[in-house]
């Protein structure tokens, strides 16, 4: 039988208990072959063929029986393991004797072993405890396990078809991983310098319940664009921060998706890591979530606030993510739709300085801006609030800082925006608010529709406005 990993018997080997496989009334294979089946087909349509690899099952398996010689002669053959978790699986001889077989043949078995999650079990076997399984069972209404596709699967069942093409990708891609390997490893391939992955890597934040599937969907459309995500494992609670903080650095990208529901503090968590890291990031938020509701938790609608959440269609936002890796100019990286744009930079007095500095950085990338008056010797008052309006009925855009002025100021400009906003021919494409960050500053009061609050160090000028002007080409 023909393998797609040279030197290999067999490309996957499934580990199963044998009652996991025992077909109930109505349904005419069991869980096991008919999940091995499918994933035979999809696997088929990734790697060319269904002669293409190998699996290896025991169709003859009791419930009594023992690791034979030729089982044992299987395992040491196969690139990969499929191991079926379930309890019944943990309480097996055979199965923990099978496990331990293979996880003794090599020193890193993290990209060799799949874990598929038939059901809860208490806690899985030892040497599986980093390994992130594919989980073909959720909670219902009432917090009690489904196994999905029991007895038999459902087409309406989308979520065991999703999870189906999730293991058979990432099974095809390990695949072909150990099968590059092998050939590289040859002495009749010129070998390949490895000292510069061009590979690039996503950090996908874990999320709520309630975004999981979206999750899913980012992942596997990013992994369809050639990209690696991580994590690629389940991190033990003792070493969380440490092993979240590798794998941040092992990243370009730092990407989250944001619900309203903070039923844990691991998503704020996640952030504050990648904060320290440095870590670029995009971050995503439904544009129909009410903010409103999250007031009892200020924590956690800091953060949906921040500058760097976009609130945006999930298809747009996935686009940006891949937009925001290719390769920029260090100049001009702005010209193209905002390559006519006008921003007001409102500041007042006090923070001229910083106002300064901010036209200095949009005029290196080439965007038009208008300042505020600096010198008003001899101006009279209503020169000055012709001045404003003019600015106002003239610019796409407004960038309003809050750093040494007070809150009524900023407040009473906002206002003034939205007064404004009904004589200009199109609204503003945006309105955002540079909020230095200060423990002694009151909020603000003033919320607009279409405003954004970016809370910006004074010294991370380029940050924080490269986001102001990133967000302004989506408009």
């Amino acid at each position: 039988m023909p393998v797609y990993v040279p030197n290999c018997k067999h490309d996957i080997f499934v580990s199963y208990a044998h009652v996991d496989n025992e077909p109930l009334i109505g349904a005419d294979q069991g869980w096991v072959t008919t999940l091995v089946n499918s994933l035979k087909i999809l696997l088929s349509k990734k790697l060319g063929s269904a002669d293409a690899f190998s699996f290896w099952m025991d169709h003859k398996l009791q419930g009594n029986s023992t690791v034979t010689a030729d089982i044992v002669k299987q395992l040491e053959g196969a690139a990969t393991l499929l191991l079926i978790l379930s309890p019944a699986y943990i309480e097996s001889q055979k199965c923990m004797l099978e496990l331990n077989i293979f996880l003794a043949q090599f020193k890193e078995v993290n990209n060799r072993v799949f874990v598929v999650e038939h059901d809860v079990v208490d806690e899985k076997p030892s040497g599986l405890n980093d390994l992130l399984g594919y989980k073909f069972w959720l909670l219902d209404d009432f917090g009690n396990p489904r196994i999905l596709a029991f007895p038999k699967p459902n087409p309406e069942e989308y979520q065991y078809y999703q999870k189906l093409d999730d293991l058979s990708r990432q099974l095809a891609a390990q695949l072909k991983n150990l099968k590059q390997e092998y050939e590289n490893a040859s002495p009749t391939i010129t070998p390949i310098n490895n000292t510069v992955n061009s590979k690039q890597t996503i950090f996908l934040a874990e999320v709520t319940q309630d975004l999981e599937e979206q999750r899913q969907e980012v992942k596997r459309y990013l992994e369809q664009q050639g990209l690696e995500i991580l994590p690629n494992k389940q991190y033990s609670f003792a070493n969380i921060q440490q092993d979240l903080d590798q794998d941040l650095a092992k990243s370009c990208l730092f990407v989250q998706l944001l619900s309203g529901q903070n039923t844990h503090a691991y998503p704020q968590f996640q952030y504050e890591r990648a904060k320290t890291a440095d870590l670029p990031m995009l971050q995503w938020r439904s544009p129909t979530l009410d903010l409103s509701k999250i007031v009892d938790d200020p924590n956690y609608y800091q953060l949906l606030e921040s500058s760097s959440v976009i609130a945006i269609g999930f298809v747009e936002f996935q686009a940006m993510i891949i937009k925001k890796l290719q390769p920029t100019k260090e100049k001009s990286k702005f010209i193209g739709t905002i390559s006519d744009s006008l921003v007001f930079i409102n500041a007042a007095l006090e923070d001229i300085e910083l106002a300064n500095k901010i036209k200095d950085f949009l005029d290196q990338q080439g965007v038009g801006y208008c300042m505020p008056l600096e010198d008003l010797t001899g101006v009279k008052a209503s020169e000055i609030r012709q001045y404003l309006e003019q600015n106002l009925l003239s610019c796409d855009a407004v960038l309003l800082l809050y750093d040494n002025t007070s809150v009524y100021w900023v407040n009473e400009q906002l206002l003034y925006c939205r007064r404004m906003q009904g004589r200009r021919d199109q609204p503003l494409k945006l309105i955002a608010v540079y909020d230095v960050p200060s423990s002694e500053k009151p909020n603000l009061s003033v919320k607009l529709p279409n405003m954004q609050i970016f809370n910006c160090p004074s010294n991370d000028i380029e940050t924080c406005v490269s986001q102001f002007l990133q967000n302004l080409q989506q408009k």
